[in-house]
Parts: C-alpha cells; sequence; structure tokens
C-alpha cells in the first residue's frame, strides 16, 4: 500500500520502503551532526549578534554579521529538522518492528478492538518477531548480506510483491522449530 511523503514529494510502497527509511535515518544522522558539530559556532555566533544593539554598536562588518546570521539560521535549521525527521524516523522503526506500516498501524488498530469486542485476541500475521521483521525489512537472508545489502548500497527486490506474500524460507523455518518444540 502506498502512501504519499512530504518529505519526498513522492509515494512510498512497497518496492522503496527501505530506501525511505535509510534517507530519513542518514538524514537525521547527518542534522544531529551538523548540529552538534556547529554548537560552538553558534553559541559564538548568537552572542555576537546579541551586542548589534548596543551603544556604540560594534565594528562587524557586513560579511561577519551575514556569517553569524547564517551560523545561527544553520545550527536552527539543521537541529529543527533532526528533531522532526528523528521523531518520524522512530515512528518508522517502531512500525518495522511491529511488522506494520503507517496504514497497517490504524487497520490494525481498528480490528484490535473489533476483535476485543467479541472477547477475541487479534494477532498480525506480518510480525515475526522484532530482529525478524528488520532482516525482512532490510532483505537481509543471512549473515552476509549485513554487509551488502544493509551497509552498502543494494538494488535487491524486498520479499513479496507488495499485496500479497509468503514469508521468506528463513522465518517459516524458525517458526516451525519454535512450533515443533
Amino acid at each position: 500500500m502506498d502512501h504519499h511523503c512530504p518529505w519526498l514529494n513522492n509515494c512510498v510502497g512497497h518496492y522503496n520502503h527501505r530506501y525511505f527509511f535509510s534517507f530519513c535515518f542518514f538524514m537525521t544522522l547527518g542534522c544531529v551532526y551538523c548540529s552538534y558539530g556547529s554548537w560552538d559556532l553558534f553559541r559564538e555566533a548568537y552572542a555576537a549578534i546579541e551586542t548589534y544593539h548596543q551603544t556604540p554598536p560594534p565594528t562587524f562588518s557586513f560579511r561577519e554579521r551575514m556569517t553569524h546570521k547564517s551560523l545561527v539560521y544553520l545550527w536552527f535549521l539543521c537541529s529543527s529538522v533532526a528533531l522532526a525527521l528523528g521523531a518520524l524516523t522512530v515512528w518508522h522503526a517502531v512500525l518495522i518492528s511491529r511488522g506494520e506500516t503507517s496504514i497497517e498501524r490504524h487497520i490494525n488498530k481498528k480490528e484490535k478492538r473489533r476483535l476485543q469486542a467479541k472477547g477475541r485476541i487479534f494477532r498480525n500475521h506480518y510480525n515475526y518477531g522484532c530482529l525478524n521483521n528488520w532482516k525482512l525489512f532490510l532483505g537481509v537472508d543471512t549473515g552476509r548480506h549485513w554487509l551488502t545489502r544493509v551497509l552498502l548500497p543494494s538494488s535487491h527486490l524486498p520479499h513479496g510483491n507488495g499485496i500479497i506474500w509468503d514469508p521468506p524460507p528463513w522465518v517459516t523455518a524458525q517458526s516451525a522449530s519454535v512450533m515443533a518444540v
């Protein structure tokens, strides 16, 4: 199921969900790095801006004033994006850990309430456990795939076709071995 993402100005669906999450994660890390790295510069620039209205005014050149304002703008922009995008990234990480998308979260919540009213228990059939959900999301079938599919750029396709899919064999085999105990 696709939904529109205003950050990308594009739809996020089955075939690009992994890329969307990677974008959010690495963009958040970059903004945190930029905010942290520019903290001392921000404090100095902000202190300089505070002196602009003193009598007598300090003798900053136009270039120095623009540098001060740009550094303050840089820090506020990066920090704001880090907070907002960080919250979105954490939310999607929680959804991935549960084996859901944002749309499925609403559907499953409604279905859970409906079944509870009937005295039944709801079970998400696409939740294979936190670690297996992440392996499935990232396309990690073997230990070597952590390098070739997660840390390095990869164009491998996700499991299934986006509408119906069977669990990967390693999830089915693991579930069967647990059931046999």
